[in-house]
């Protein structure tokens, strides 16, 4: 930025960015409230592109790396899109009637995301945000250990709670990532992820949690994290200052999900009462349970067995579908 005979000159990277700054500068000038908002939109790049081709009554810069602007000269406002591989995240900046506009529009033309997974995968900090799924969500049926408890009255008690973390125990196949998405679309939380160790043992993953606005980090898969600290666990001394600690922050929650057979084989510290809000314990159905979910799903199981992993109902579930649609195949 240089200041030449009382004017500032805003450096551009490009014309998109000399236009935004012109706006910006213009809209200052003219002592313009400005308002700004963010909204991320569930749509292909294909969905998106033909979309906006359908609005005509404002400037276009369009870049063939997914991200473009719109510039609205009368208002002095623009908005910018950027296409991931499946949301668009968009910002618009400007008048207040321009940006309750658009944001109307596209509320009505698109479904927003609520949240978002932030899957931190490198040492270096790099991560990439994940719009999270709103189908293949939990039901009670799942889990009969809730005894008579909503999922709904379970995840409010856990997020209203004080206590700091929750711990799901059980084998693969059991429900407890679909456990998780459940409660964080409940509850409209997004969450930080990471299935790297090499990462968890950076500082920064965790100063991110505390500072940022996502309140939820999960590990899943977390059998070495969770081992005694005499057993040289390195990690754990991070969980309980973050769970419950000199640096503790308010309503941020940690969530572990592990296939370690027993909670004795957990440092006892991380599932000290108050601390731990509680410990669940996810299994396999019998043949009574895994026909009450069956029906709950729409399907029925086809033959009898000692045990069901909700994985195996599901897959009963798109036999049964799969069986029913080439039925409907052939000559009528």
């Amino acid at each position: 930025m240089n200041d030449v005979n009382g004017e500032i000159f805003l450096g551009a990277n490009d014309i998109a960015d000399l236009i935004t700054s012109k706006i910006l500068h213009e809209r200052s000038d003219r002592q313009l409230e400005t308002f700004q908002t963010r909204l991320s939109m569930y749509a292909t790049k294909k969905e998106w592109l033909d979309y906006i081709d359908t609005i005509q009554d404002i400037r276009r810069f369009q870049y063939e790396n997914g991200t473009g602007y719109f510039f609205d000269d009368d208002s002095f406002s623009y908005l910018f899109f950027n296409i991931h591989s499946t949301h668009v995240s968009v910002e618009l900046v400007g008048d207040e009637d321009f940006v309750e506009k658009y944001e109307k529009q596209f509320e009505t033309d698109f479904e927003f995301v609520t949240n978002q997974i932030e899957w931190i995968y490198s040492s270096d900090g790099s991560s990439i945000e994940i719009p999270l799924r709103h189908d293949r969500m939990p039901v009670e049926e799942m889990y009969p250990f809730l005894e008579g408890q909503t999922l709904a009255e379970f995840y409010d008690g856990f997020m209203h709670s004080s206590a700091s973390i929750l711990l799901l125990i059980g084998p693969p196949g059991t429900g407890k990532t679909t456990f998780i998405r459940g409660l964080l679309q409940h509850s409209e939380a997004s969450a930080i992820v990471s299935y790297d160790s090499n990462v968890l043992e950076k500082d920064y993953v965790f100063a991110n949690f505390i500072e940022g606005e996502k309140n939820v980090l999960v590990l899943e898969d977390a059998d070495m994290f969770l081992k005694a600290r005499s057993e040289g666990n390195t990690m754990m001394h991070k969980f309980l200052n973050v769970g419950d600690g000199l640096v503790t922050t308010r309503n941020k929650k940690l969530i572990f999900s592990t296939n370690l057979p027993s909670i004795r084989d957990i440092d006892s510290a991380l599932i000290r009462p108050g601390r731990c809000y509680d410990i669940l314990h996810f299994d396999e159905l019998n043949q009574e349970q895994a026909e009450k979910l069956a029906t709950k799903v729409g399907t029925k199981l086809n033959r009898e067995r000692s045990s069901w992993s909700i994985a195996d109902v599901f897959f009963e579930q798109n036999t049964n579908m799969k069986k029913t649609t080439e039925r409907k195949m052939g000559f009528i």
